[in-house]
């Protein structure tokens, strides 16, 4: 084997020679990547080490560079990679290493093993630093379960020893990314090219993006993080075309685009703008100011296009007193928020014969007698004698238990106050919510049929940062 060392890299010749040439087809760099960490928890952990060998135009290079995680190392974790706190201690940290790295992993393919792990890793290190990190990802576990199905066990340890392949100083970085690659080659040469390119292809998750893209969207899409946010799509004339929100936003687009359900017209996008989010509904914020800022029309996930939402507005009648009418909630900026949150009018109406029993209001003077009840017969509950003459104070009482009127099923959620954080970095952002909208300032608010959904996930799984108000 020949190398040619040059500060943390050497160029490799010939070890892997059918992967030289079938990465090839991939039509972008492959970097088969290992990560040492102080151990398992993806928010909490930090790497230790990262090695790679890059396959690119023939051409494969080994990277490798121990890192200070800056905490310290379990001793269990120590004895398994026989990484310990003294050979990190002057080592780098991350972020003194994270621009030299993602310079090196930009535009590629990434190989791991259990990728997810990898990946993720790389992509909150990359946050921590400042800098956002995706690309299209194949997990080699899954590409051994493809290939060899009647196997049980395929962690690298049962595909080292099944294959004999010999390793030295099992669970450092690079000795474990020189199996994968040995590991790689083999399967290469016992299940042909084809065959084996089709899996990679099919397994990968992030998803590599079609070759039928522009070269300037591809390049631009190529650059997104991975991260929660709101994408914007703009033409040539620099005109908005979509507003989207996001949880991992490269994941999601290039699957999209993979499914050809690409929710923008990528033939007519010239230019692609991320903004970043702390959470779920500070995206849904950002995208509410940026479709105020554009004046464009909401853009709404495919799954609740076709969803209706009903709410209660009070208007004066013919009496001079306040009825309730039930009305479509549309998408967008309102200037006030919702008054009650129904899945349609039926609903609503029901919630409001409900709502005007249990706060003694007058059902003939809030306009929800029954339906099919005419407005010249007498009103049915004078007639039955329950009348508490509660016409007169109508419109006081209406207004006053307005904000009481149901939102969907969230029981008491009618006014809540929540707090976003950033799990990696720290970072907060406090959101104002009523009715199912959120509060932009300037006595504004904002709905649209995707917020729903994201109110109700973060009551069922971050009720300790939600407040409620009134």
């Amino acid at each position: 084997m020949l190398f040619e060392f040059k500060e943390n890299k050497m160029i490799v010749a010939s070890r892997w020679p059918l992967l030289e040439k079938v990465f090839l087809r991939f039509g972008m760099p492959v970097a088969v990547v290992d990560l040492e960490s102080t151990g398992g928890n993806l928010y909490e952990d930090r790497v230790t080490e990262v090695a790679l060998v890059k396959f690119e135009q023939g051409r494969v290079v080994r990277h490798e560079w121990l890192v200070n995680p800056q905490k310290p190392i379990p001793q269990f974790v120590a004895g398994l990679t026989g990484i310990s706190d003294g050979m990190v201690a002057d080592a780098p940290v991350f972020a003194e290493i994270a621009g030299e790295l993602f310079s090196v992993l930009k535009g590629c393919v990434l190989v791991a093993h259990n990728s997810r792990f990898d990946y993720t890793f790389l992509k909150h290190e990359f946050h921590r630093a400042g800098i956002g990190f995706s690309s299209p990802a194949l997990c080699s576990v899954q590409l051994s379960r493809c290939l060899y199905p009647q196997f049980y066990k395929h962690s690298l340890d049962s595909i080292i020893e099944r294959l004999g392949i010999v390793v030295e100083d099992r669970h450092r970085a690079m000795a474990d990314v020189s199996a994968l690659c040995d590991y790689l080659e083999y399967s290469l040469s016992e299940h042909g090219v084809e065959e084996w390119i089709r899996q990679c292809f099919r397994l990968m998750n992030p998803k590599p993006l079609p070759a039928a893209l522009p070269e300037r969207l591809r390049e631009q899409l190529y650059g997104l993080p991975d991260g929660m946010g709101v994408l914007a799509c703009f033409d040539g004339g620099g005109k908005v075309n979509y507003i989207g929100t996001f949880e991992r936003v490269y994941s999601e687009v290039s699957a999209l685009l993979d499914s050809g359900k690409a929710p923008f017209d990528w033939c007519n996008t010239e230019e692609v703008r991320f903004f970043p989010a702390l959470g779920r509904l500070h995206a849904h914020k950002v995208k509410a100011e940026l479709v105020r800022h554009y004046g464009v029309d909401c853009y709404v996930s495919a799954k609740n296009l076709l969803k209706t939402f009903t709410t209660v507005r009070f208007e004066k009648g013919s009496d001079g007193i306040l009825n309730a009418k039930t009305a479509d909630l549309k998408n967008g900026v309102t200037d006030n928020p919702p008054t009650g949150l129904f899945a349609n009018k039926k609903a609503a109406r029901r919630a409001l014969s409900s709502w005007a029993e249990t706060y003694g209001l007058c059902p003939a003077a809030a306009g929800i007698l029954p339906d099919g009840y005419a407005e010249d017969e007498p009103c049915p509950v004078y007639v039955s004698g329950r009348c508490d003459k509660a016409c007169g104070r109508s419109d006081e009482q209406v207004l006053a238990f307005a904000h009481k009127l149901p939102i969907l099923d969230w029981g008491k959620m009618h006014e809540v106050e929540i707090t976003e954080t950033d799990p990696l970095t720290g970072e907060k952002v406090v959101l104002h919510g009523m009715g199912g909208a959120l509060e932009m300032g300037d006595g504004l608010w904002y709905f649209d049929k995707d917020l729903p959904d994201a109110f109700k996930a973060k009551f069922k799984t971050d009720r300790k940062n939600i407040k409620e108000i009134g």
